[in-house]
């Protein structure tokens, strides 16, 4: 294998793949990056068995072929050169790497112990890029403990011109609907977290407009088209909990709050709510939202933030964390609460935002 081409071209493409290496992997060959050329176009892939990335670039090349080096040297090669052209020689297990005066040797592993990433037969259906980034408002909702797997994904389901992401760990959920353009969809997977945090960094990276999805063939594994990037990732297998019954239907009480307010009241709330599970006591009055908050040890606090109330003066007790994350991802300057009862979950909206909504169950008061 022999190709040249720009240093500022192939960096950005290595640090991309490179963040999907296998991190102390017992099989050496998955802390490597597969660079393979062929037909003037250089192909590098890595994977760590749960996600792959493979990206492509335009490169002059020489002589067709493949190996494997270490991500880390690689990068941290590539990265230490100034602008100027690159030429990379593979022979038998040895990549050499010329640049000006500069000629360094990476030893290797043949390319035929890289793990193959699974792709799709199928052309897939396509998503603006926009609506996919919207996913990004709804993340912090997943499970991060392993123990409920299912938990750690982002249910993901299009049909009937609509696009939803829902993420839940049980205590709250997070709901994100976008309008899709006229068209067939019909597609649904339960997508680990970690899959959408690397699409949504590499998403920012890419100029493609559209997203293409598919699964592969034994339909275990999601594989998503970025114009020149694609990233395959597994599937979380089981049911994911039947979330439309968790939104609560009928609303007893409504308050319409400033979110950068009630954002640092309940922030003071949880300054004083650390030792006692993290509980901010919420009570509507009219005209205002009360914020309360105590630990033994440290005392108390209480505060009030203004805003528009209607319906039932209720007494409600929240985990000040699950409040936060609400609240901090919401992208709106006010926030609508509807409450249900003192013992259910709150809906909570950013208002004049259509399709996103985040439920937080209450905390019983002994």
């Amino acid at each position: 294998m022999k190709f040249s081409c720009l240093q500022q071209d192939l960096l950005p493409v290595l640090q991309a793949v490179a963040r999907s290496v296998g991190v102390r992997s017992t099989l050496p060959v998955l802390d490597n990056i597969l660079l393979s050329v062929e037909n003037q176009k250089l192909k590098a892939a890595a994977t760590n068995l749960e996600i792959g990335v493979i990206k492509y670039l335009k490169v002059e090349a020489e002589t067709p072929g493949e190996i494997t080096v270490p991500a880390k040297t690689l990068v941290d090669l590539i990265s230490s050169l100034g602008q100027a052209k690159v030429s990379l020689i593979s022979e038998g297990g040895l990549l050499t790497v010329q640049s000006g005066k500069l000629k360094a040797s990476i030893n290797g592993i043949a390319a035929a112990e890289f793990p193959a990433i699974p792709l799709s037969d199928e052309s897939g259906i396509s998503f603006p890029k926009e609506a996919f980034l919207t996913s990004s408002q709804i993340l912090f909702a997943s499970a991060i403990d392993e123990g409920r797997p299912i938990l750690t994904g982002i249910l993901t389901e299009a049909s009937s011109g609509k696009l939803d992401f829902v993420a839940t760990d049980g205590f709250r959920l997070a709901h994100r609907q976008v309008e899709l353009p006229k068209g067939k969809y019909q597609f649904k997977s339960l997508i680990p977290r970690r899959t959408f945090e690397e699409l949504l960094r590499i998403m920012s990276e890419e100029e493609a407009e559209e997203v293409s999805i598919a699964t592969s063939q034994n339909q275990n594994q999601v594989v998503f088209n970025l114009g020149s990037t694609i990233v395959s990732s597994r599937l979380i297998e089981g049911q994911f909990p039947a979330w439309g019954k968790i939104i609560p239907e009928k609303i007893v009480a409504r308050a319409v709050v400033v979110k950068d307010e009630f954002l640092k009241g309940v922030k003071l709330a949880a300054i004083f709510a650390k030792n006692e599970a993290n509980v901010v006591v919420l009570t509507t009055k009219k005209g205002l939202l009360k914020l309360e908050s105590h630990a033994k040890e440290l005392g108390s606090q209480e505060n009030e933030v203004e805003g528009e109330m209607e319906g039932e003066e209720l007494t409600i007790a929240f985990n000040t964390k699950f409040l936060l994350d609400a609240i901090s991802n919401a992208p709106s300057s006010q926030i609508m609460m509807e409450f249900s009862g003192a013992l259910s979950a709150v809906l909570i909206k950013p208002v004049g935002v259509v399709g996103l909504e985040y439920i937080v169950m209450p905390v019983r008061l002994s």
